[in-house]
């Protein structure tokens, strides 16, 4: 161990280490999310019974969703990854009625999606991750399904550690 991360071992709790690699973790996961799909916004939500809670984002394009924020569960496309659990992909939502009216792509003007439920290793409906965009974008690699699904995977993985070591949750984005 180098001696600056000895010096923040004997700072920082573990519960603190461990809200820090998970932050760090999601962030690049995240940031991984937009380079592959080349979507400019990345998100991590939780879903509720009725809301859909906003974990963490990656939104170099200030789109307008924040950590925190909290949406009506069935006005976000996210919403169709709990009623179908498996990745969806929607290249130009404006060509397509089943979404483009929804109040949530015209609020934050969007064009493309893209999305993996997130589950808990012990089955459990997490929530989502998702990639928005403006613009239209075309889902040309063979492989960013399985991709999206695996970062899922890793996220609900990392969740479900932290909240085992915790066993109180204290964040709206913790599992219940």
């Amino acid at each position: 161990m180098a001696s600056h991360e000895i010096a923040l071992h004997s700072v920082l709790s573990a519960d603190e280490r461990s809200e820090i690699a998970e932050l760090e973790a999601t962030s690049t996961i995240l940031q991984l999310v937009t380079r592959l799909t080349g979507m400019r916004f990345a998100g991590i939500a939780k879903f509720t019974e009725k809301d859909w809670i906003v974990c963490s984002v990656c939104d170099p394009t200030h789109l307008g969703i924040e950590a925190g924020n909290t949406l009506e569960l069935e006005i976000t496309l996210c919403s169709e990854l709990r009623r179908n659990p498996k990745a969806l992909f929607i290249p130009k939502i404006s060509g397509d009625h089943r979404y483009s009216d929804r109040h949530v792509v015209k609020q934050y003007g969007l064009e493309s999606y893209a999305g993996a439920p997130i589950f808990l290793p012990d089955g459990r409906l997490f929530g989502a991750l998702c990639a928005l965009d403006s613009r239209s974008i075309l889902f040309e690699d063979p492989d960013l399904e399985e991709t999206l699904v695996l970062f899922a995977k890793l996220i609900g993985c990392i969740f479900f550690t932290n909240l085992a070591a915790e066993q109180t949750p204290t964040s709206p984005c913790q599992a219940t």
